[in-house]
């Protein structure tokens, strides 16, 4: 007789006692795994959104709010200028945002002044525009209508006196930033000898620049072009007996 079917598929099954402890614990293994992941992601999320929210806030203290914004102007590095003049040119926005000053609009604005050479506005936080400004140095005075203006060694003309101003030297010639750019360099290139002589320079264009001394005597330069050799020869040749001495070509010099 057969054995019953029932006994023989019994016999061939996988034994069901061996299997339980394995697969509780890839069970309780996983759902860790799952919770740690949950945790990282939720953990990444408040992190991103504190971020948001700080950059948030800096960016509403820094650009929006009122507590970085401009309350005081110092303008530093005046001689001529008065600090009125250059904050009512710099039209500074009070009350703005200190982040949100366009500092170059301020730098064009003041540089239009005309004893400005240079300017640089920089944010003294947390509330401060600060304009720093070097101004011209005059080099010459021109002689006009009983009143002087001083130019530098660009030729600008920059400021304005009725008093001849100490250490600078007269010149009397056309308003033409050329000319006077070359006589700045025929001053500037004078010897101590010849400088304390020199009553005026003039000039009616670049190549006819004369030295007027005292004692009736005249230097006739020319052009600026060789000032300095110029000075120098000029300068040896004072205790010549003459009353005319022509420099403008240095290397052949003559006097009458």
């Amino acid at each position: 007789m057969s054995k019953p079917r029932s006994s023989t598929k019994a016999a061939s099954r996988t034994p069901v006692a061996a299997l339980p402890a394995s697969i509780a614990d890839a069970s309780i293994a996983l759902r860790r795994k799952k919770s740690r992941d949950r945790r990282r992601r939720w953990r990444r999320a408040a992190v991103v959104a504190l971020v948001g929210l700080v950059v948030a806030a800096l960016v509403w203290l820094v650009g929006f709010s009122s507590v970085l914004a401009v309350k005081q102007v110092e303008v530093d590095g005046l001689r001529l200028l008065a600090a009125a003049e250059v904050e009512s040119r710099a039209q500074v926005p009070m009350g703005r945002p200190m982040a949100r000053v366009n500092t170059d609009h301020i730098v064009d604005r003041v540089a239009t002044l005309p004893a400005v050479e240079s300017v640089r506005v920089e944010r003294r936080w947390p509330s401060t525009i600060v304009i720093s400004i070097t101004e011209r140095t005059p080099v010459i005075a021109l002689h006009i209508e009983g009143s002087y203006k001083w130019a530098d060694a660009t030729g600008n003309v920059f400021h304005q006196t009725e008093a001849l101003p100490d250490g600078l030297v007269v010149v009397e010639a056309p308003e033409d930033q050329r000319i006077l750019a070359d006589l700045a360099t025929v001053a500037g290139s004078l010897t101590d000898e010849l400088r304390a002589r020199v009553q005026k320079i003039t000039a009616e264009s670049p190549d006819t620049i004369t030295l007027v001394l005292d004692g009736d005597q005249t230097v006739i330069w020319g052009s600026a072009a060789e000032s300095a050799t110029k000075a120098q020869v000029a300068t040896a040749m004072l205790d010549v007996e003459a009353t005319v001495f022509d420099v403008s070509a240095p290397a052949n010099p003559t006097s009458r």
